[in-house]
């Protein structure tokens, strides 16, 4: 595995707490059924707060060698394989490429 393949799914895990808390508050608002306007608003806030933890989570990802946070310019368009767009292929603070293999850290 790459550092490029970690970080992708480092991404895909965070957009997925960041899904299941904006679907969980859906599932709240169906299921209560409740037409007071408070509870909408409620949700409505839910909504930004879920939306807001899965962006804050994505972009606190941390580079496998030097532990800074990497997760900010690394965008899904960076980290794909292939496209137009240009990619990043380096960390920024220490140089390390993305495309080299991912090793453990020694303990």
């Amino acid at each position: 595995m790459t550092i490029r393949d970690y970080l992708r799914r480092q991404k895909a895990r965070y957009l997925g707490i960041g899904t299941a808390c904006l679907v969980c508050a859906a599932g709240l608002i169906l299921a209560h059924g409740v037409a007071g306007r408070a509870l909408y608003s409620a949700a409505a806030w839910v909504f930004v707060l879920g939306y807001m933890a899965c962006v804050v989570l994505s972009r606190s990802i941390a580079c496998p060698r030097c532990k800074s946070a990497v997760g900010g310019y690394t965008s899904w368009l960076n980290l794909r394989t292939s496209g137009v767009f240009r990619r990043m292929n380096y960390c920024a603070a220490c140089g390390t490429r993305f495309d080299e293999p991912l090793t453990p850290p020694r303990s």
